[in-house]
């Protein structure tokens, strides 16, 4: 896995960079026409406002078309959440812990069922490990509690886990991965 440029990542093929040529997100399709509409439109509102940030997963170089879309931005976890941090010294324990929050997340069409998901996912979490500008303990990501769960076990694939029972019945469950969990070498 490569890092040339501080907001790019390569590995096995891919490319995982940030968004520069808004035009690419006009070729995207993942099928979902709510998604579509948000990266098209509310991503670049997003990005203007500096909330979040869109990051495209292409094939080679040759081909610049996104393979798969993914909106990220700042967040963060009350402590209280966790019942025990162990590699936490008792007396830096802040009242909140750094993470960045998948916002969105689409594959396009013609990749979908291929794992490009969760490689995109293992991308992002390498991003945050290597190289970070700023601490980065998790990632966060409230995910659609449909009928059939999709996106829940994708996450919950991709080692993401419930932060608690509660919101069991709710439109989206709130997720976390401790980045820690991941050893550099």
């Amino acid at each position: 896995m490569s890092q040339k440029e501080r907001n790019e990542i390569a590995d096995s093929g891919w490319k995982l960079q940030k968004v520069t040529d808004n035009d690419i997100l006009f070729t995207f399709d993942c099928g979902n026409q709510d998604l579509n509409e948000y990266f098209q439109i509310d991503a670049l509102l997003h990005k203007e406002a500096l909330i979040t940030q869109t990051y495209y997963l292409k094939a080679t170089e040759e081909l610049d078309l996104p393979v798969a879309l993914i909106d990220l931005c700042n967040d963060s976890i009350r402590l209280k959440k966790f019942s025990q941090i162990p590699d936490l010294p008792e007396n830096k324990r802040y009242p909140f812990l750094p993470s960045v929050k998948i916002t969105r997340l689409g594959v396009s069409l013609p990749f979908q069922s291929l794992g490009v998901g969760s490689h995109l996912i293992n991308m992002v979490k390498r991003l945050f490990i290597t190289r970070n500008r700023t601490g980065c303990r998790f990632l966060t990501v409230d995910a659609y509690n449909n009928d059939d769960q999709k996106a829940i076990k994708f996450y919950q694939k991709n080692g993401f886990q419930h932060f608690s029972e509660k919101d069991k019945n709710k439109k989206t469950r709130a997720m976390f991965f401790d980045l820690k969990r991941i050893s550099i070498t």
